[in-house]
Formats: structure tokens, sequence, C-alpha cells
């Protein structure tokens, strides 16, 4: 599990055992699918997953959760701010 999910976990009031965190370790496969210079939309597959983006601001944009297969959208406009350039973002398993 990510250092970026276990601080979500965290900040949601859940907590994570090291056994739950070895089983969401187990790997998705991602692609970028939806990409405008302020929404980023990843679609993977393998585990339900949600993504995460960075913006200009610094701040990171975070989709819903969505079922393998489908799509999940970052929305750096949520932070009156629009994708980091170069990109930088990732697919995390839920």
């Amino acid at each position: 599990m990510s250092t970026f999910a276990i601080l979500t976990l965290a900040g949601s009031g859940l907590v994570a055992t090291a056994n739950s965190a070895s089983a969401a370790a187990s790997a998705i496969s991602c692609t970028r699918v939806f990409d405008d210079g302020n929404t980023l939309g990843l679609k993977c597959t393998g585990a339900p997953f949600f993504v995460a983006a960075k913006c200009k601001n610094g701040k990171t944009a975070q989709g819903a959760v969505a079922a393998s297969g489908t799509t999940s959208y970052a929305y750096c406009t949520s932070y009156n701010s629009s994708l980091a350039s170069p990109r930088s973002y990732r697919g995390y398993e839920v």
C-alpha cells in the first residue's frame, strides 16, 4: 500500500493492519484515457481503484473509486488549478 493510500486511510479514520496492507499490494494495470490539461482520466483493470494526479498549485486531485475496467477522473479544477507538467499521476488499488 502506498504512503498516499495510507495517509488517505488515516485521514478518513480507517486503520490498516500490516496484513491488509500486504493484501492491497497486488498489481493493477492502468492506462491514461483522458487528459484535457485540467482533468486526468485513468482506466485500470485488476481491482477497484482511484486515480490521484498532481496539480500545478502543488495539490493532489483524487478521483472517485471506480470498478475494474472503468475510468476514474481527477479534477484539478476542483483546486482552481490545472494538471502539473510533466504529468504526475497514479492509480491506487482500493
